[in-house]
This record gives structure tokens, sequence and C-alpha cells, in this order.
């Protein structure tokens, strides 16, 4: 039987679907983890790239954009709430706008510019309309979602201005990339599935449920997922930086990071193993003679270079084939 202990924050919430939020928010930041793992020389260059990280960051990611739609139903259960929707929209918004502008300060060839933030608000946005509408609609545009890039893609939205729809053929260069199809698909889902299931929810002991301490922390987590997200990251990565020096194991030659690292990448895109490994090889020989092999590894290769380092790709991808 689940434990009844305390209220869990404001009356009104569902404090499973907190708990969840939180699980899910513990989920992502393992995943970012990986990265930065990789980033010190602590584990695999690529495994962030392996297919079972891959899957598993869709699986989180889906979990966050459907539980998107659930509270989007639980929130405008009584009709909607207009003020506060566009108040929580434009949060959300501003985040997306800090992390791209974080992101091109530090990652400058793959600024995140359409991640998962980016997609939740332009995901609650489409949601909108179908907060009045019969549930059965929201899951019937959800199912279209899903299934459009499969059937509309084309190169004609290739180009930045309607890239972010996800109905290109190409995906850019970017640490996060949650284009608003097909991933809308599941917000929509989430939404319509909550709303047909609300009264039985509502009703049911898991809406009275309330956690024990480990699943208040969660459900702590879920209330400020936003916050945390925001300030995971830095923290992640500022520990690892110290465990790093402290430790006092070396890091990993450049050139092997970036080797490690690219082979893959460049096999997810489509080349063929031999001309990829060839190529990163050659990528890094030539980086590492004109000195920008640093700052290529690190991702943070300044507006003056990149054309010298697009030049040193270019050369070496033809060289390859």
């Amino acid at each position: 039987m689940p434990r009844m202990t305390a209220p869990c924050g404001p009356p009104g919430r569902i404090a499973a679907i907190d708990v969840a939020r939180g699980s899910a928010l513990v989920g992502m930041a393992a995943y970012h983890l990986t990265w930065d793992l990789a980033y010190f020389g602590l584990a695999r260059p690529d495994l962030p790239y392996s297919p079972g990280m891959r899957v598993y960051s869709h699986i989180v990611a889906c979990a966050f954009l459907g539980l998107v739609g659930v509270s989007l139903a639980i929130a405008h259960r009584d009709g909607p709430r207009w003020r506060a929707f566009f108040r929580r929209l434009a949060i959300v918004v501003g985040a997306a706008a800090l992390v791209s502008v974080a992101t091109l300060l530090a990652a400058p060839d793959e600024p995140i510019w359409f991640g998962i933030l980016a997609c939740i608000a332009a995901a609650s946005l489409l949601a909108a309309p179908f907060l009045r509408a019969p549930a059965w609609a929201s899951l019937v545009a959800g199912a279209v979602a899903l299934a459009a890039p499969r059937v509309l893609a084309g190169a004609a939205f290739n180009p930045p201005a309607l890239v972010w729809l996800g109905l290109g053929t190409e995906d850019p260069s970017t640490l996060d990339w949650r284009p608003l199809l097909p991933w809308a698909g599941v917000t929509l889902i989430g939404l319509g599935l909550t709303r047909l299931a609300l009264p039985q929810l509502l009703a049911s002991k898991l809406a009275r449920w309330r956690p024990g301490p480990p699943g208040r922390a969660l459900a702590f987590a879920g209330r400020h997922t936003l916050a945390i997200y925001l300030i995971h990251q830095p923290i992640l990565f500022a520990l690892l930086f110290v465990g790093a020096q402290l430790s006092g194991e070396p890091a990993r030659h450049d050139r092997e990071r970036y080797i490690a690292g690219c082979r893959p990448a460049c096999v997810e895109s489509g080349g063929e193993i031999e001309a990829c490994a060839r190529a990163c090889e050659c990528v890094a020989a030539a980086a590492e003679k004109t000195g920008l092999l640093a700052s290529l590894t690190s991702h943070s290769v300044s507006g003056e270079n990149r054309a010298r380092v697009r030049g040193i790709v270019g050369a070496c991808s033809s060289d390859a084939r």
C-alpha cells in the first residue's frame, strides 16, 4: 500500500505527477553526465553517441514532453487559464533563449537553438487550442504529428527558417535537437489521454497518494524542474572538473579524444566506417598542425577560425572518399 504522509506540495497538485517529472529530470541529468564523463576522459568518448544512449535520451525526452501534456490537462481541467498559461510559456521561452545564448558562447559550433525547452514551448502553444476541443481531437493531432516526418519530409524544409519543423532531410549541428515534429505529438497524446482519463484519475488513490522521503525529494525536483534543468549541467561539469584535477588522472590527448568522438558521429550521419576513420584522422592531424585541435575538441572554435576548420573538414572528407 502507498505510504500516506503529510501533503506534498501546494493543494490541488498530484504528487505522483511531480514525482514522475522529478524522475524524468534525474534521467536527463544521468544522460548529460555521460557527455561530461566523456569530455573529461572518464568514459569512452563515443558513449553519448552509442545506440543505447541515444534510445535512452529519446525515452527521457518522451517522458518530459508527455508530462507537459499531462500537466496541461490537469492545470486547465476546469477550463483554460490563459493568464497562467502564457506566463508559464514566457518563462519557458526565456529559459530556452538563455540556453541558446549560453551554448552559443560555450560551443559556438553546436549551439542549442531548438532543444527540449524550445520544443516544450512550441508544443504547449500548439496544444493550446486543444484545451477546449474534444480529447479525441488531441489524440488524432498527436498521431498526425508523429507520422508527419515520415510522410512529408523533404529537402525544401532544410533551410534554417523551416528546419525547426522537423520535416527536413538533414539535422543541424547542435548539442540538443528536438524539432516540433514529431515531438509535439507526444505532448498532444499526453494531453488527450489525460483528459480522457481525468475523472478516474482525480477520483483514484493515486491522486491522493503522498510519497515518503525519497519520493518527496523527487516531487520537489518535479515542482522546480525548469530551475534545476538550468543549473544542473554547470554543477555537474564543475564537480567533474574538480574531481579530475584532484584525481591527478591525465586528460585524454586532444587528438585521441577528437578521433574517438568524430568516428561515431561521422558514421551516424551516413558515412562509411573506413572513410570516416580516414577523414577523422586527417582532420585531427591537420587541426593539430594549425593549432586548432584543442579548440576543435572542446567545441570552442572562434568565428575567425570556423572557415579554416570547414576547409580542413572539406578537404579531408574529399580525400577520404
